[in-house]
């Protein structure tokens, strides 16, 4: 009996696996999402046995395989990253039972809210890793994702979660034995109404939506912007002599330089690809990188007749400490330099070491041996085109385009676009490149803004406020990873308006977590509440 009982829960959880690994890049079949959890819902409903260990070996495989890419940077983060993305599958395994069996509520009305809360609370918790939310698998599926101009990407992911809880509940109520464990409400039609009614009308309502807003989209023609995507290779860069520096420094002015002669309001450079310490005086540093980097950039707006925004460190000289960030420089058409954003969100044992100064053994797991310094204010750039006007845009560097927050606040602070500079080469020719576009997309629609992509190895690309990927580098053979290029694009904009989710901030997230508090606080009352 225990043997067919483990042979079950291992099966069960195998094909959650399977569908949830398919539903995101680089399969890419989203609308598996929509069956993925259903296997396992129905272990979380009829199971004693193992089910806890089926939530730790659905979540540790799910995030092993999708995390894969990581393994190119460091082995040990990939396998702890995993273990603690598994931990909230554990924990929503553990709340749902103790819900469900005290108030003798569906998965169809507990689900939904339990994800969200936790898809939310791992947005920004330990610094957060806003990565494989359920409702990314939609991005190109803009019907339904234009909902997160109201309740961000924790709608789509509720949505979705509702539809998978539908579906066990309903399996287990026509075709599997009750289990006494977990007995369904006694009212016949308020479960009926629940799993019948309620998912049909909010996926439609969804729907609905989506396509009056897509109707309703008159988008109009901004500026000009190409971005430069040299592909260099991250071991060459990680470790550069000053002759790779040079040849990266001319990889990167001589594909700028092809666009002499062509109209552009904007050029922009990759994260960190300008090789040279942009904002010191060549002669405190005495390195010749440095000195050219200075000259390039200012030659390269003169000749081009353009603005340049460039990804590179900056160095500040505080008494006798040193403080670098990860950094974007515009200049004018004039080789003036502007303004500089510092990144604000560094990634955990990536650019910094959390708690190293308590335990000095994690700065092992940090790449560079320089750890960076955390960015203080959010900087909006200005940009004249003299023909279509004047708009103001912002920079998000590298993942940072992953938090919902930043984008939403720079949208706040009046950014016309955004643009994101990015250096995945870290990860190769892997489906993170995918991965990291997609969640792009939901910051374009949660807050109506056209985002523009420069990434050194792709996925260079320009994302319509609607969700469109409405151009991506490409090579001759179709191939947008791992390719040197340049792409030129205008940038799309609407009535410059802020959507509720712009306004409100994770309102509904909050609200699904509030309710699963209370669930979960009302739930050691059950026979108060037992009929």
């Amino acid at each position: 009996m225990h043997t067919t009982n483990f042979l079950k829960v291992f099966i069960l959880s195998f094909l959650t696996i399977i569908l949830l690994c398919l539903s995101f890049p680089p399969a890419d079949l989203g609308y598996l999402a929509w069956i993925a959890f259903v296997p396992w819902f129905i272990l979380i409903r009829t199971e004693e046995k193992y089910v806890y260990l089926s939530a730790l070996f659905t979540g540790a495989a799910f995030f092993f395989i999708q995390l894969s890419w990581l393994r190119h940077v460091t082995i040990i983060a990939w396998v702890l990253l995993s273990l603690y993305c598994s931990a909230y599958f554990v924990l929503f395994t553990l709340c749902t039972r103790f819900i469900i069996v005290k108030l003798r509520l569906p998965l169809v009305i507990v689900a939904p809210c339990l994800w969200a809360a936790l898809e939310f609370i791992r947005s920004f918790f330990l610094s957060g890793f806003p990565w494989f939310f359920i409702g990314h698998t939609q991005y190109t599926y803009l019907p339904l994702i234009q909902i997160s101009d109201i309740a961000g990407v924790y709608g789509v992911s509720f949505i979705i979660i509702t539809v998978n809880a539908c579906i066990a509940d309903f399996i287990i109520y026509r075709f599997i034995k009750r289990n006494e464990i977990i007995p369904f409400p006694d009212r016949k039609f308020l479960f009926f109404g629940l799993i019948g009614i309620f998912p049909f009308v909010l996926l439609a309502a969804t729907v609905f939506y989506g396509l009056y807003w897509l109707k309703n989209y008159k988008p109009q023609e901004g500026p000009v912007v190409c971005m430069v995507q040299g592909n260099i290779p991250q071991d060459l860069k990680f470790e550069p002599t000053e002759e790779d520096q040079i040849d990266i420094l001319k990889k990167y002015s001589g594909l700028s330089m092809s666009m002499k002669g062509k109209v552009i309001d904007l050029l922009v450079w990759p994260e960190t690809m300008a090789p040279g310490l942009l904002n010191i005086d060549p002669k405190l540093t005495g390195r010749k990188i440095d000195m050219l980097s200075q000259i390039t950039a200012m030659q390269l707006a003169q000749d081009l007749n353009t603005n340049l925004l460039l990804g590179a460190i900056a160095l500040i000289l505080d008494g006798k400490e040193q403080r670098y960030f990860n950094s974007a420089y515009y200049y004018s058409k004039e080789g003036k330099f502007i303004d500089r954003y510092d990144k604000i969100h560094l990634v955990p044992f990536g650019e910094f070491t959390p708690l190293k100064e308590y335990f000095p053994f994690l700065a092992g797991m940090v790449p560079y041996e320089i750890g960076l310094t955390h960015g203080q204010r959010r900087v909006l750039f200005r940009l004249d085109t003299g023909k279509n006007g004047c708009f103001t845009f912002g920079s998000s560097i590298c993942y940072e385009d992953t938090v919902p927050s930043l984008i939403r606040k720079f949208k706040m602070d009046g950014a016309d676009f955004m643009l994101n500079i990015t250096n995945d080469g870290w990860f190769r020719n892997s489906a993170e490149l995918d991965q990291h576009l997609a969640i792009m997309v939901f910051r374009a629609v949660e807050n109506r803004i056209c985002m523009a992509r420069a990434a050194n190895t792709g996925i260079s690309s320009f994302v319509a406020p609607d969700g469109t990927i409405y151009a991506k580098l490409t090579d001759q053979k179709g191939r947008y990873r791992e390719i040197s290029g340049t792409l030129t694009d205008s940038i799309k904009l609407i009535e410059k308006q802020n959507t509720i989710y712009t306004n409100c901030g994770d309102w509904f997230s909050i609200l699904c977590t509030t309710a699963s508090g209370i669930m979960l606080l009302l739930s050691p009352f059950k026979k108060t509440l037992s009929p």
